[in-house]
C-alpha cells in the first residue's frame, strides 16, 4: 500500500508564494517523497498528514451492541429539548437524590487534606478498608471473610464485573444471564466478545431461576438479588441450588448484590457467600451506589476465595487504575454506619414506594410493594409495548420510567419506576399522567384513532414540536414592546435618563439571555440537592405594594438578629426602595436567595447597586450556590434588551473584584463614596455575551 503526503486545505505558500482562495488540493500537483523538497513555508503554516487508501474500520463489537439503554435516555433528552427540563421528572435512573451518610462525607473532606491520600495506591485496595468491610460481612451476613486476602476493592459493580469477565472468560464464552435483569451485563458482554445465554425469570415464581433449564456448557452465571429490576429477593435455597450448578459444571457465579442493603418490609436479603463452599466458585459484588447514595464516588467491593481475588488482581493490573484513597475513607465510614443512615434511608423510600403504589392503583394498576431496591415494577397498559408506553409517558405527561424491554426480551410489558424523587415530586408527577388521560387499565386500542397515532409518532421517532426555548424566546420577543410601551408611558414625565431603562425597538437579543421569570439551576450545596430558582424584575414606579411586600418579605426572611455576622445592605435593613431603579429579586425554596437593583446615574452609565445575597449565602458556610451569578446574568440581560453596552460596579471588597474580574468585568479606575475608595468594574457588550456564554449551562426551560 503506497503512502503519500496530503497537504489540507488551509492558506499555504508554494514556491513563496501563498495561495489566493486557500483551498488549493496539493493532490493535484503529484507531490511524493521523490520530490527533492516540500515548498517553502514563509507565511502560514502547512499541515501535513498522511492517509492510506482504505478506511480505518471499527472494531465489529460497536454493531452488536443493542445499546438499549443510550436510546432511552436519549429520548429523555428530546423530551427536555422540546417540552422544557423542567417539565421532565426522571423517575427512570437508579441514580439516588439523597447525599452520602454525613461521616462519610466529612471522612472524604478529611482525607482529601492528607497529602498521602494523592500518590498512586494499591490497585487491590487499602488495608483499613478490609478489615471493615470484613467486619461488616461477619456482622451483616455471619460470613468470615479474610480481610487480606478475599477482599479487593473495585470502581463500581459494573468495574468489578468488567475485570471478572477479563480474568476467566475467553472469547466467545457463554455467559448466562437473567432476563429481566441489569441491562449493563449486556454491554459488558458484548465488550468482551463474549455470548450472551439469557436465562428467563417470571413472576409466576418469585423471578427466581431455574437451573435446570440453563445450558451447563456456560463459562459464567450471572445472579442479582435483591433483583434489578423487579425487586425480589431470593432465599438461601436458590443460592445452595446455583453453588451446586456451578461445582457440578465449572460455572463461575458473580453474585451482583448492589440493592443488599434497601428492604421495603425490614427482612435483610440473604447473600451467596452464606452457603458453605461458595467462595470457590462465586463472587459476591457490594456496592455503595444505592443504599449509601454514593453512585458518583465509584466504589464497591467484590468478595470470594483468595484465588479469585488473586485473579481479579491481575485482571486489574492489565487496566491499571485503582480507587482514590479518600473514596474508600469514605465507603468504609459508611460500612460502619455509626449514625444510622441506613434505617432513614429505608424509611424514606418505603414511603416513597407506598406513595407511588397508592397513585398506581388509582390509575388502574395492580403494582405491589417489591421486598427490597427502590424500585417498583409495574405491568403496562394492554397492546402496548414497554417503549410505546414509555414514550407515550414521557411526551403526554413528561414523565420518565425506564422501558422493561432495556432489561431483556422478558422485560417487555413492563416499566420500572425509581424512587429517585420525593413524596411531593412522586405525587407531582401521578397528578400529571392522570391529567395526561393515561390509565394503566385501558389498552391502547380503546384510546381515541388521533391519540392512537400519535402514539405511534412518539414510537418511531418521528413525533415533535416546536421546543420549549424556542417557544419561550419568540413569547419573550413578542412580550418586550408590550414592557416598551408600559415604561414610555409610566417614565414619560421623569427624569429623560430614566428612558434607558426602556427596550430598544428591533434589539437583537441572544438566544441565551436569562428572562424575567426564568427558571434557573441553583445548588442547595448544605442539604445536598438541585433547586430551581426564578429571577423576577420589579419595573420604575411599580405600584408601591410591590415594594412594600419585598420590604416585608426580607425583614421576616433576613432577619438581622438570626444572621448578626451576615452583611445586609442598609437599603434592605431599612426597607427604603427606590422606584427609580430596576429591582431583581431571585427566589428559590420559598426565599428571597440574592437581590440587586440597577440606576443610571449621572454619568449616564447604568450602575449595578445593592448586590445582596441572603444572609445564609453569605461565608464559608453558605447554603445556594451560583445565586449572586443568577442575578447578575439577570442584570447583564436587561441591559442587553436594553441596548445598554455598559454595566457597571463599584466595590471596595477585594473578594468583590474577584468575583466580578472572574465573571468576564475589567477594572475602570476607582470612585469614592463617603470617603472610601472602591475600584468599578465594568462589563462591554462582548464581556456580556460572554458572560451569558458562560451562565447558559444554568439556565432552565
Amino acid at each position: 500500500m503506497k503512502i503519500s503526503p496530503i497537504i489540507t486545505s488551509l492558506p499555504f505558500v508554494r514556491n513563496g508564494k501563498v495561495s489566493s482562495n486557500g483551498k488549493e488540493n496539493i493532490s493535484n500537483t503529484q507531490v511524493s517523497f521523490e520530490e527533492k523538497k516540500l515548498p517553502l513555508v514563509t507565511a502560514k503554516l502547512a499541515i501535513v498528514s498522511f492517509y492510506g487508501d482504505k478506511k480505518i474500520k471499527p472494531a465489529k463489537r460497536l454493531d452488536t451492541g443493542d445499546y438499549k439503554i443510550s436510546r432511552y435516555i436519549a429520548e429523555i433528552g428530546k423530551a427536555r429539548y422540546l417540552h422544557g427540563d423542567k417539565a421532565v421528572v426522571d423517575m427512570s435512573m437508579g441514580n439516588p437524590d439523597l447525599t452520602p451518610p454525613e461521616m462519610a462525607k466529612k471522612a472524604l473532606k478529611d482525607k482529601v487534606g492528607d497529602l498521602w491520600s494523592h500518590r498512586y495506591n494499591n490497585p487491590k485496595g487499602d488495608g483499613f478498608f478490609f478489615h471493615t468491610a470484613a467486619d461488616w460481612m461477619k456482622k451483616r451476613f455471619g460470613v468470615t471473610v479474610d480481610p487480606r486476602k478475599e477482599i479487593m476493592v473495585t470502581s463500581g459493580a459494573s468495574d468489578a464485573v468488567d475485570h471478572i469477565f477479563s480474568a476467566y472468560a475467553e472469547y466467545g464464552d457463554k455467559v448466562l444471564v437473567p432476563d429481566p435483569g441489569y441491562s449493563l451485563y449486556d454491554d459488558l458482554i458484548t465488550r468482551h466478545d463474549l455470548k450472551k445465554v439469557p436465562y428467563k425469570i417470571n413472576p409466576e415464581n418469585g423471578y427466581l431461576p431455574d437451573f435446570s433449564t440453563m445450558s451447563k456448557d456456560a463459562k459464567i452465571l450471572i445472579l442479582n438479588y435483591p433483583h434489578n429490576p423487579t425487586g425480589s429477593f431470593a432465599p438461601k435455597k436458590t443460592f445452595e441450588d446455583a453453588v451446586k450448578f456451578a461445582k457440578e459444571n465449572g460455572i463461575l457465579i458473580i453474585h451482583d448484590m448492589d440493592n443488599s442493603e434497601i428492604t421495603h418490609t425490614g427482612r435483610k436479603p440473604v447473600g451467596i457467600m452464606q452457603v458453605d463452599g461458595a467462595k470457590d466458585v462465586a463472587f459476591e459484588v457490594h456496592t455503595f451506589s444505592k443504599a449509601q447514595s454514593m453512585p458518583g464516588l465509584r466504589v464497591a467491593f467484590a468478595v470470594s476465595s483468595k484465588d479469585n481475588i488473586d485473579n481479579l488482581l491481575k485482571a486489574k493490573y492489565l487496566s491499571g487504575g485503582s480507587v482514590y484513597i479518600p473514596v474508600q475513607t469514605a465507603a468504609a465510614e459508611a460500612l460502619k454506619d455509626e449514625e444510622g443512615y441506613i434505617q432513614k434511608v429505608n424509611k424514606i423510600y418505603r414511603n416513597r414506594k407506598n406513595t407511588a403504589i397508592k397513585r398506581l392503583h388509582e390509575l388502574g394498576s395492580d403494582a405491589k410493594p417489591t421486598e427490597g431496591t427502590y424500585y417498583l415494577w409495574a405491568k403496562i397498559p394492554p397492546d402496548f409495548n414497554s417503549d410505546e408506553f414509555f414514550k407515550y409517558v414521557l411526551h403526554k405527561s413528561q414523565i420518565a420510567f425506564t422501558p422493561g424491554d432495556v432489561f431483556g426480551d422478558n422485560g417487555d410489558g413492563y416499566v420500572r419506576i425509581v424512587m429517585s424523587a420525593n413524596e411531593k415530586q412522586i405525587n407531582e408527577a401521578f397528578d400529571r399522567i392522570k391529567a395526561a388521560g393515561i390509565r394503566f387499565d385501558v389498552s391502547k386500542l380503546d384510546l381515541p384513532q388521533e391519540l392512537q397515532k400519535e402514539i405511534a409518532s412518539m414510537a418511531d421517532g418521528s413525533y415533535t414540536i416546536t421546543p420549549k426555548e424556542e417557544r419561550d424566546f419568540e413569547a419573550y420577543k413578542k412580550m418586550l414592546p408590550q414592557r416598551r410601551e408600559i415604561l414610555i408611558d409610566r417614565l414619560k414625565d421623569k427624569d429623560a435618563k430614566l428612558m434607558k431603562f426602556v427596550p430598544k425597538e428591533g434589539v437583537n437579543l441572544p438566544w441565551n439571555v436569562l428572562k424575567d421569570g426564568q427558571s434557573v439551576y441553583l445548588q442547595n450545596i448544605k442539604e445536598g440537592h438541585s433547586v430551581f430558582g426564578e429571577v423576577k424584575d420589579i419595573l420604575p414606579y411599580s405600584d408601591e405594594s410591590e415594594y412594600k411586600l419585598l420590604a416585608q418579605e426580607l425583614k421576616k426572611q433576613w432577619r438581622q438578629e438570626k444572621y448578626p455576622e451576615a452583611e445586609i445592605l442598609p437599603p434592605y435593613k431599612s426597607g427604603k426602595l427606590y422606584p427609580d431603579a430596576v429591582y431583581f429579586v431571585l427566589r428559590a425554596e420559598g426565599k428571597i436567595q440574592a437581590l440587586a437593583n440597577i440606576e443610571v446615574q449621572d454619568d449616564g452609565c447604568v450602575w449595578g447597586r445593592s448586590l445582596n445575597t441572603a444572609p445564609w449565602n453569605q461565608g464559608k458556610a453558605r447554603t445556594m450556590k451560583n445565586s449572586a451569578k443568577a442575578v447578575i446574568a439577570r442584570m447583564v440581560s436587561y441591559c442587553l434588551e436594553t441596548g445598554n453596552h455598559t454595566l457597571k460596579f463599584a466595590t471596595d471588597k477585594p473578594e468583590n473584584v474577584a468575583l466580578y474580574k472572574s465573571l468576564g468585568m475589567k477594572e475602570d479606575g476607582v470612585r469614592y463614596f463617603n470617603g472610601v475608595k472602591n475600584t468599578v468594574l465594568t462589563f462591554d457588550k462582548e464581556s456580556m455575551e460572554k458572560y451569558l456564554n458562560i451562565f447558559q449551562i444554568n439556565l432552565s426551560f
